[in-house]
């Protein structure tokens, strides 16, 4: 199998893992596609059995590949989406490697720029998804994650339509880690983010008023970086006590 390299190395499984994912990004393995069996995979591997399952669970935990089971089992490639990097957004903030702090210098950043260039892509077409997530926020709820769901919506759909897919990435993974934190520090959400608060954003983005669009977010976000840092204290705590 000529598209593998044999494995000479003590770290046999990363190298495996790694050739795979390359193999993956690079297209000669495409989403729904089934790698070769694992008895292929040593034999083109010239390493174990063992070394091939390990890396494979590796590439699953990443998100690369879903492992089936029984009748027309094996290794299947999985498409790519945003969510990876949500997810990996998220990982690195709950083994403590990135900071509430840096979270939210970078929602001061990027957030007002993601208003200001959805008010300037601003369609008819948005109009009613954008109307819904705010209307969303007055709805009853059924649970404390139902209800940050709905306060971060009007967020999540300007990063959707400011017309650039790394921006929505980034503000995907802050709303993660947002959440993440509420839910697990916070007792009286209310406290923090009422219903009706993203009411003046959303009219300036519906008139498509880029500049009057950034300036609202930053007024919204204003007291974010000073609460949300002050919370991360409480969640540490939290996370610590539930181990």
């Amino acid at each position: 199998m000529g598209v593998f390299t044999p494995i000479r190395t003590p770290r046999a499984s990363e190298e495996v893992f790694t050739q795979i994912k390359s193999s993956i990004l690079t297209g000669k393995f495409q989403s729904g596609s089934k790698l070769p069996s694992e008895r292929e995979l040593t034999t083109a591997f010239r390493v174990s059995r063992g070394v091939i399952r390990e890396a494979l669970r590796m590439l699953e935990l990443s998100g690369f590949l879903t492992i089936r089971q029984g009748h027309g089992g094996g290794a299947y490639v999985t498409g790519l989406t945003l969510s990876h990097v949500e997810n990996s957004f998220l990982d690195l903030f709950q083994t403590n490697t990135l900071s509430m702090a840096e979270v939210a210098q970078v929602r001061l950043f990027v957030e007002p720029e993601v208003a200001r260039l959805a008010a300037l892509n601003f369609n008819k077409s948005h109009l009613k998804r954008l109307e819904d997530a705010e209307a969303a926020e007055h709805l009853p709820f059924q649970s404390e994650g139902e209800r940050i769901a709905r306060l971060t919506k009007v967020h999540k759909v300007l990063a959707g339509i400011c017309g650039n897919q790394f921006f929505q990435a980034i503000v995907q993974s802050m709303m993660k880690i947002t959440a993440e934190v509420v839910l697990t520090a916070v007792t009286d959400l209310e406290v923090l983010h009422g219903p009706g608060e993203h009411k003046a954003l959303v009219e300036v983005v519906k008139a498509g008023d880029g500049p009057r669009a950034a300036q609202e977010m930053a007024t919204h976000l204003k007291d974010f970086a000073k609460n949300f840092v002050e919370l991360e204290k409480v969640y540490r705590r939290q996370m610590t006590i539930a181990r």
